[in-house]
């Protein structure tokens, strides 16, 4: 997913830079030693955990075997506190909030950064 991740985002210092946020933020938020920090982000974007690798501009896509109820793609817009976001399902249903458990019936597959 390194290179995944590199690709989503345009670069592999983009991919880093976005990795090193994301260990900062577990250090400072959870206070979690930077050894495991580290590791706990390098095995979510293996396994694409939303947990840590949800964040906004991001595309979702539902999972092959997924509900075939839930909405195929979901761009997410804002969080509302940690644990739920706003998302836009193209058109389906709407904007609407969304548990972060929800995404993992989903696949990230985009990414848009400003």
């Amino acid at each position: 997913m390194s290179t995944r991740l590199a690709e989503l985002l345009g670069s592999e210092a983009e991919a880093a830079q976005w990795k090193n946020a994301r260990v900062h933020r577990l250090v400072i938020w959870d206070r979690l030693d930077p050894n495991a920090a580290l590791d706990l982000v390098e095995q979510a974007v293996d396994e694409q955990d939303p947990a840590i690798l949800a964040d906004l501009g991001q595309v979702w896509s539902r999972r092959f075997g997924a509900d075939p109820d839930l909405p195929d793609v979901l761009f997410l817009t804002a969080w509302l506190g940690s644990e739920h976001l706003v998302a836009e399902d193209g058109g389906r249903t709407g904007t609407g909030v969304i548990p972060l458990a929800a995404l993992y019936a989903y696949e990230l597959s985009y990414w848009k950064r400003s």
